[in-house]
């Protein structure tokens, strides 16, 4: 039979604990900051009398989403400050994908690692807009988590709303 000393237990114990609670900490940051972060998403729905059909969030520090009944595509980066951007999609002229690359040589092959993944948006109204939406951004990360389907994802699915805002904006024009 296995004899287990009182002492030996006890600071076995107490490093199993001192091991376990940074863990412990980060775990509960990490919780409240994900919980203040949907509180935060759920107020701007509500204020902005939003209902979003679309919404995609990565990495625990953005959000987008769209509301296709009132066409209105909102982005949120989270920081220290909220970025946040509200676009209407009855007046985007152009939707373009920004994948900057730098070429890396690894055993005599040359790679491209991406350095940036952007949404560019160009707005027409009474002055046009451009809004960057940064998906990927090498110097705030190490790796890259889908960011990439996920951008090309978006693009897909706000193109067919610069189509039509096009031919609005061209209309406009002739009349």
């Amino acid at each position: 039979m296995i004899d287990i000393e009182p002492v030996s237990l006890v600071i076995s114990m107490v490093l199993i604990v001192l091991f376990s609670i940074p863990f412990i900490i980060f775990k509960r940051k990490q919780s409240e900051k994900i919980k203040s972060q949907k509180l935060f998403l759920e107020q701007l729905e509500s204020n902005s009398y939003l209902k979003f059909d679309q919404t995609d969030d990565w990495r625990d520090m953005y959000f987008i989403g769209m509301d296709s009944v009132r066409k209105i595509l909102v982005y949120v980066k989270f920081g220290t400050e909220n970025t946040i951007h509200k676009i209407d999609l009855d007046k985007v002229t152009d939707v373009k994908l920004l994948k900057m690359e730098t070429p890396v040589n690894v055993e005599g092959k040359t790679l491209n690692v991406i350095d940036s993944l952007t949404l560019k948006i160009e707005i027409y109204g009474e002055k046009t807009e451009t809004k960057m939406l940064e998906f990927y951004d090498s110097e705030l990360f190490s790796d890259n988590l889908g960011e990439l389907p996920l951008i090309q994802k978006w693009e897909k699915t706000l193109k067919p709303f610069q189509k039509n805002s096009q031919s609005q904006v061209k209309k406009n024009v002739y009349i």
